[in-house]
C-alpha cells in the first residue's frame, strides 16, 4: 500500500518554463519607453483640489498645536508622578495624560490619511490623463503630505521621549 503511495509522488514530470515570453518582453520594452510625466512651468495646479490641501494642511496644523499643549501637560504631570509609585493619584493623572496624547497624535494622521488617499487619487489621473495639470496637483499634495508626515514624525518621537522619561 505504501508502495503505490510513493509512487504518485515521483515521476519524470516537465514543468513549463519560467523564461520570459515574447509578450511579456514587448510589455516591459513599451513600458520602458513610456515617459514619466513631469509638471512643465507654465501648468498650473487644480485650484480646488489646492484649496482642499490647503484646508487639510490647517487641520494638521491646529491638531498639532494641540498636542503640544497636551504633550507640555503629559509631561509636567509624569514629572510630577516620578517618585510615588504605581497606582497613586499622580501616577494615574500623568497615565491619563498619555493616552490623551496618543488620541491628539490621532488627530494629526487623519489629514495625513486624506492627503495620502488624494495624492494617490490625483497620481492615477494624472497618469491616465498624462497633463502637466495633473502632474502640477500632485507636487502640492505632496509637499503637504511631507509636512504634515514631518509633523507627525515630531509628534512620534515626543511621546517616545515621554515614555522613555516615565519610565526612569
Amino acid at each position: 500500500m505504501l508502495a503505490f503511495m510513493l509512487a504518485g509522488c515521483g515521476g519524470a514530470t516537465t514543468y513549463p518554463s519560467l523564461a520570459q515570453r515574447p509578450a511579456e518582453r514587448a510589455f516591459i520594452e513599451e513600458a520602458a519607453a513610456t515617459a514619466p510625466i513631469t509638471p512643465q512651468a507654465s501648468a498650473s495646479p487644480d485650484s480646488a483640489t489646492v484649496g482642499h490641501v490647503e484646508s487639510l494642511r490647517a487641520d494638521a496644523a491646529r491638531a498639532a498645536q494641540e498636542f503640544a499643549h497636551r504633550a507640555q501637560e503629559a509631561d509636567d504631570l509624569s514629572k510630577a508622578a516620578r517618585g510615588t509609585g504605581v497606582g497613586s493619584e499622580a501616577w494615574a493623572a500623568a497615565t491619563t495624560a498619555m493616552a490623551a496624547l496618543d488620541s491628539a497624535r490621532s488627530d494629526t494622521a487623519l489629514p495625513l490619511a486624506d492627503l495620502d488617499a488624494l495624492m494617490v487619487g490625483t497620481a492615477v489621473s494624472a497618469a491616465q490623463s498624462g497633463g502637466a495639470r495633473g502632474a502640477a496637483t500632485y507636487a502640492v499634495i505632496a509637499r503637504a503630505d511631507s509636512d504634515v508626515a514631518a509633523m507627525l514624525a515630531d509628534e512620534d518621537a515626543r511621546i517616545a521621549a515621554l515614555q522613555r522619561a516615565a519610565e526612569n
